[in-house]
């Protein structure tokens, strides 16, 4: 039911950006260089998020290995 949901959101997400831009009052090279500028930022976030998610992981990892030396 969780996959169905965030489908719903993804493509509910879409294709509200999508009527945006072509409603949009401004230029072509101005809304795409907001959906770059907007993407580029939102990818930097999900790396810093997964980084974050894989070093915490890691850590936990380290943590409960046992030593055998």
């Amino acid at each position: 039911m969780k996959a169905n949901s965030f489908f719903a959101l993804l493509t509910g997400l879409a294709a509200g950006a999508i009527l945006g831009v072509l409603y949009a009052p401004e230029s072509g090279e101005k809304n795409r260089e907001k959906i770059r500028k907007a993407a580029d930022d939102c990818l930097s976030k999900v790396k810093a998020k997964w980084e974050e998610e894989v070093e915490g992981e890691e850590e936990e990892a380290e943590t409960e290995a046992p030593e055998n030396e």
